[in-house]
């Protein structure tokens, strides 16, 4: 009872929060259409880019350089504040590929938006805040699990989508079982991956201690020269020389030489696949520094492949505008669950019980076989959101779109409930 006192109060500020940040990205897009793909005969170079980047800012270090994830256009720059090799701190640039101009990102940014998501993130407590927010994400799942229990036990007589509506403690207490069941399994995936994000900077460390420690030791004795002038002037064979490593891939992310994600002498090339089927698989290639050639391939560890993927599954960013909305769907229906949670606690706090041996009159979405199975309608609905906000993340492209279509499932059973229950007590 009081956990989940605990975290209803704590979820309306994280849904809430949460709902505004699904459009961060249309209310601050202006970055990605500062830089529109213009028909060019020269290619872009990332040699070219480096060299004026470091001419411009000289004694500074070069972390990594890597492009937009909405604009292939727009490319992204870190640089190591007084030879830094970390990347808290670092200077963040943006810069057009067509022309090479620098974008100001900060004209473009809210600091409305800002705001939220420092709420949403770490509650305004700094790393120890994301952890906090990482817990409360993990606590919320096991919430959502023992919900799914009670029901259980509470649909042993009635058929799914059944509302006592006469008594407000009731009414409010059956509505939250059924919305709970309409978002279960979209509950279950915030929840869960909520605590890879809460956690995501100790999982970094860790593959910064485990993986990296092994790739350094590996190459530390490999070349001498760490000159970053000339690190970035072959940029460009490094690039090649990672495609040809992996033909059906593109380059994401470059990390410089001797930086935080890379060791001493060898670039660090984050690669994924070059369709929407296999865009979500990531590998890493090992390109020598001295000469941008002999590659090594090497598999990311499942622990981050997992933490890269829980940012999109959170929010939902990878299926379009009309998937953002869907997921808002989800969300405004899940802050139902903690706001009702809180008002059938209070009215059963301080409201007297109904008279024992009295029937109370509901209102039924369905007569139907499949409506009386305790566990069905729960059942389908959760392998169905499951399955379609998985698939949507896998497969991408229109698989994304229709996914979004289906989803609307849920989010029709939750408004049917509400609406017929609504009308019940009119």
């Amino acid at each position: 009872m009081y956990l989940g006192l605990f975290v209803a109060v704590h979820f309306i500020f994280l849904g809430i929060s949460g709902s505004i940040l699904l459009f961060k990205e249309e209310v601050e897009g202006e970055i990605h259409q500062s830089a529109v793909a213009t028909d060019s005969s020269a290619p872009f170079s990332y040699s070219g880019l480096m060299t004026e980047v470091l001419k411009k800012f000289p004694g500074e270090r070069p972390l990594a350089v890597f492009k937009d994830d909405e604009n292939d256009s727009v490319i992204n720059v870190r640089l190591g504040m007084n030879d830094s090799k970390m990347f808290r701190g670092a200077r963040k640039l943006t810069y057009d590929a067509n022309t090479g101009a620098e974008i100001n990102v900060e004209a473009t940014k809210s600091s409305f938006m800002d705001w939220m998501l420092r709420l949403h993130r770490e509650f305004f407590l700094g790393s120890y805040g994301k952890i906090y927010v990482g817990l409360i994400g993990l606590l919320y799942f096991f919430v959502m699990l023992s919900g799914f229990f009670i029901y259980g036990n509470f649909a042993k007589k009635v058929a799914f989508g059944e509302v006592r509506i006469k008594s407000p403690r009731h009414w409010f207490s059956d509505l939250h079982r059924y919305i709970g069941m309409g978002v279960f399994a979209w509950g279950l995936i915030i929840g869960a991956t909520g605590f890879l994000l809460g956690i995501s900077s100790s999982l970094i460390k860790f593959y910064q201690y485990q993986e990296l420690k092994q790739i350094t030791q590996q190459y530390k004795d490999i070349h001498g020269d760490n000159d970053h002038l000339h690190n970035v002037t072959v940029l460009d064979n490094v690039v090649k020389t990672a495609e040809t490593a992996l033909p059906n891939s593109k380059v994401d992310y470059i990390a410089m030489p001797d930086t935080q994600f890379a060791p001493p002498n060898h670039f660090l090339i984050v690669m994924v696949g070059d369709t929407p089927k296999t865009e979500r698989m990531t590998q890493l290639v090992v390109v020598d520094a001295a000469t941008g050639l002999q590659g090594e391939v090497r598999e990311l560890p499942w622990y981050m492949e997992i933490t890269l993927a829980s940012e999109p599954l959170h929010f939902g960013n990878y299926g379009g505008l009309f998937l953002k909305i869907v997921w808002l769907g989800f969300s405004l229906f899940s802050l139902l669950l903690p706001i009702f949670g809180l008002i059938i606690w209070y009215k059963r706090k301080y409201s007297k019980a109904a008279p024992a041996g009295v029937t109370m009159e509901t209102r039924k979405l369905s007569d139907s076989a499949l409506f009386k199975n305790r566990f069905a309608i729960p059942t389908i609905l959760m392998v169905l959101t499951g399955a379609m906000i998985i698939g949507a993340y896998m497969f991408g492209g229109a698989f994304a779109t229709a996914s979004g279509y289906v989803l609307l499932i849920p989010i029709a059973i939750c408004v049917l409930v509400l609406v017929k229950s609504r009308r019940g007590r009119d």
